[in-house]
């Protein structure tokens, strides 16, 4: 995660513009309504982040920041645009410099309000990888001596040192701990990852896109995972649309964009799942596609149908 310079942080103001025939109803609406954003900002979220308990040896430099979709970009510019999709209304950031000679030894302790628990872990899964150091707190977490990230309900959680590349494992618990509390307690992950959950998965390896899985606009609400088959590793993935007719409309998206690119498909007839097809894909070499209700599931990287077939077998058989 990228912070910029706490001391570069913009501060926005806000205009205000009212249409009314009536000057007198504008000038009351501008007295109750001093200012006004697409995004109403919510002052609670900043008490997650003021922790008194650490006190002692830390102490809050200055007032806790508050974000909206609208200035996000001021505080992690080149990486806002990542948090959107995923539901993101609110960031409240807060810095603890360490008391003492070293004055320079700083944390952030910053909490991204997301639209759901699926998004909290969708964002939270972007940057985690397998081989973390991972925390029992919230519903995941992991840590490494420069940072510490965690999700739990609809928050994501991320601390990160500053002045230094390394802050003790114990502080960033102790930090970690005390904003755990201050949020919905939730220790279980997203129901929608029981989905992936085949015999030949890689463990941490999941990951949910709200759009553009694989890199097409027509895959929406997704969760992809690496499997293990025998000494290659595939993708494996399933989409949740709106209903069975949705469904199919995806796979005939994709279909029409295999069209556009001059690549061959053809049938499963053997396959798992009410229509199911194999696609030498532009982009991820042979694919597997098929519907199942409302459910999309495929799994690509794939050098041939029979490759995946067991695989697609038991993605099957756990959709509803």
């Amino acid at each position: 995660m990228t912070l910029i310079n706490r001391n570069e942080r913009l501060e926005q103001s806000r205009g205000l513009r009212f249409f009314s025939r009536s000057g007198l109803f504008l000038l009351a609406l501008f007295l109750v309504f001093p200012a006004f954003s697409s995004y109403a900002q919510d002052a609670s979220l900043s008490k997650v982040v003021t922790l008194t308990e650490q006190s002692k040896d830390w102490h809050l430099e200055e007032p806790v920041k508050l974000y909206t979709p609208d200035d996000l970009f001021t505080y992690i510019n080149g990486e806002a645009e990542l948090y959107m999709p995923y539901g993101f209304t609110q960031l409240a950031s807060a810095f603890y410099n360490k008391k003492g000679a070293n004055s320079e030894i700083g944390l952030a302790v910053d909490v991204y309000k997301m639209g759901s628990l699926l998004d909290a872990f969708g964002i939270y899964a972007q940057y985690r990888k397998p081989d973390n150091q991972f925390l029992a707190i919230g519903c995941e977490g992991y840590v490494n001596p420069s940072q510490l990230m965690f999700y739990q309900d609809r928050y994501f959680v991320n601390l990160a040192a500053s002045g230094t590349s390394e802050i003790d494992r114990s502080i960033f618990e102790t930090f970690a701990r005390a904003v755990s509390k201050n949020i919905p307690f939730c220790s279980s992950p997203p129901q929608e990852l029981d989905l992936m959950k085949v015999k030949s998965l890689i463990p941490r390896t999941e990951r949910y896109y709200p759009e553009g899985l694989l890199g097409y606009r027509f895959f929406r609400h997704g969760l992809i995972a690496l499997a293990q088959l025998e000494h290659k590793k595939v993708r494996f993935f399933v989409l949740k649309e709106e209903s069975p007719q949705s469904a199919q409309k995806t796979v005939t998206a994709y279909i029409q964009y295999l069209d556009s690119s001059g690549k061959k498909f053809q049938p499963l007839e053997a396959a798992a799942g009410e229509r199911t097809l194999f696609a030498v894909d532009p982009l991820h070499s042979g694919l597997i596609i098929g519907t199942k209700g409302r459910y999309v599931f495929g799994a690509a990287d794939l050098d041939n149908p029979a490759q995946g077939s067991e695989l697609i077998k038991e993605i099957v058989t756990r959709l509803p």
